[in-house]
């Protein structure tokens, strides 16, 4: 791939919030771009990273992924610290990604269609999922059907957006929190319906984890005929409903 067919990051994609997020539809990323190209986008020790993934759909995964945190990260960073090439992408102690160094927070998500990231001074959590990777029986344990039911009945979704809402809605939440089995948490998150602006109302047992002093969680949702994503965000009191 040339430089100066290098992908674009999407603009026109899922839009959840206020907090732009970055995207890149998957089958823009060919398995093998140019390595000058790719040598501006990569720290030298992602790089090397890249070279040693093996398999061509995790290279492509893995590379939209880092596209889209490093331009969502340079948002936030002054103009001389912001090249890709100077950016290396690690993880926290709880294993999610982050910024070494930084006090940023940063969320990437995968899903069979597109990659998306998004960052911010507060913490968050992105999920993305496409229809049909949710749909088995065994994952009605971490999204029940009257999760569905309620979800449908009250955000005026298909049943099918609904499950994969929830199951997204969770996930992002889980990235939130950080720790523990997803299963275990997933499974202990119930919900009892939706508020008239579409945030969750869950049991008493599966209690939001706490924001940052003066802060609330605040959930932003999409979804269409091919996919949904969520968004867990913590907002300032005021603005949080």
């Amino acid at each position: 791939m040339s430089v100066e067919a290098e992908p674009s990051l999407a603009q026109a994609g899922p839009t959840l919030g206020l907090l732009p997020t970055q995207q890149l539809l998957l089958d823009q990323v060919p398995a093998q771009p140019d390595g000058d190209w790719l040598a501006l986008q990569l720290h030298p020790l992602e790089l090397q990273r890249w070279h040693g993934l093996s398999w061509p759909k995790r290279r492509r995964d893995w590379l939209a992924g880092r596209l889209c945190a490093k331009s969502a990260l340079r948002r936030l960073l002054p103009r001389e610290l912001a090249a890709p090439s100077q950016l290396l992408i690690g993880s926290d102690a709880l294993a999610r990604p982050c910024l070494p160094g930084s006090a940023l927070y940063l969320s990437i998500s995968h899903s069979r269609r597109r990659a998306m990231a998004v960052a911010d001074h507060s913490p968050l959590g992105l999920d993305t999922e496409v229809h049909e990777a949710v749909q088995a029986q065994s994952l009605q344990m971490l999204v029940p059907a009257e999760e569905v039911a309620v979800t449908v009945a009250q955000l005026g979704v298909s049943a099918r957006q609904a499950r994969t809402l929830l199951w997204c809605l969770k996930e992002a939440r889980f990235k939130c929190q950080g720790s523990g089995s997803f299963v275990a948490l997933a499974q202990g998150w119930r919900l009892l319906g939706w508020s008239a602006d579409a945030q969750p109302r869950w049991t008493a047992q599966a209690a939001w984890p706490p924001a940052p002093a003066g802060m609330g969680w605040h959930v932003s949702l999409y979804a269409n005929e091919q996919e949904a994503c969520a968004l867990v965000h913590a907002q300032p009191q005021s603005t949080h409903s």
